[in-house]
């Protein structure tokens, strides 16, 4: 059964209290994250729901973290797969990122649906050499999904994301997909906030484990929808972080109700 681990909201380079101690611990928790929780179960993959860094404009010591933690992945053989969140998408209008670039340099997986405005279908495969797609198949036999930071519009996309789901050849036994947005119910003052009935047609179009971000405390939701607790939560206990910071995971029919 393959397993997983699924981050979200790790903000590297979050600036707090002007310390530059406290910006490095964000760096040191995801280490510990991902030798605890990754490498050393020897996961198949690695999720990151958005939000890898604090801000879409980053100092070199930021991106320098973000790439020692792939390295570290890459050389325990794990891939990762990522997508934007609200804080570190692109601009609109733009087709560079340090997401990109990490991509095109580094093997971060991100994957980015395409643009239907030009023409473009909604999910086409990844490309290794191109580096970029909607989706994957990978060889632990799951199918991973991306999308984007929707932000008010989410309901209207994930029924544009659901239809185009179904129209996808049939792939993997499991499928897996990140979205960067939160529950209701889950944390106050968020505004915004997706209904259980928004997500349902994910469900009908086969997605078993939805990995969501936003949020700052780790949850999972009697339907499968899961979000792990933000970095900055970590960080002030990195010296003893536990299982509830994060999730690692076993493929299931998570959207199954009881």
């Amino acid at each position: 059964m393959p397993r997983f681990l699924h981050l979200a909201d790790i903000h590297l380079g979050f600036d707090r209290y002007d310390s530059k101690e406290r910006t490095k611990d964000f760096f040191l928790a995801l280490q510990d994250a991902l030798e605890q929780y990754a490498i050393l179960p020897r996961v198949d993959f690695v999720l990151i729901a958005g939000d890898l860094f604090e801000q879409r404009s980053i100092q070199p010591n930021i991106l320098n973290q973000a790439k020692l933690c792939l390295q570290s992945l890459h050389d325990a053989g794990i891939p990762v797969i990522a997508i934007e969140g609200n804080h570190d998408n692109r601009p609109y209008g733009t087709k560079t990122s340090w997401l990109r670039y990490l991509a095109e340099w580094y093997d971060l997986i991100l994957l980015e649906p395409g643009d239907t405005a030009a023409g473009e279908p909604t999910y086409q495969p990844w490309d290794w050499e191109n580096k970029c797609g909607g989706y994957i198949d990978l060889e632990c036999g799951v199918r991973v999904l991306g999308s984007q930071w929707y932000g008010a519009s989410a309901p209207k996309a994930i029924a544009q994301l659901a239809d185009a789901i179904q129209q996808l050849p049939p792939g993997s036994d499991h499928t897996v997909m990140l979205f960067h947005h939160g529950l209701e119910g889950q944390i106050a003052r968020y505004q915004g906030a997706l209904r259980y009935s928004d997500l349902l047609p994910l469900k009908q179009a086969g997605v078993d484990y939805l990995a969501l971000g936003i949020f700052t405390r780790a949850m999972r939701s009697q339907g499968g929808f899961s979000t792990p607790a933000r970095s900055r939560q970590i960080a002030l206990k990195r010296a003893s972080m536990s299982g509830a910071c994060i999730w690692l995971n076993w493929i299931r029919r998570a959207f199954e109700r009881n």
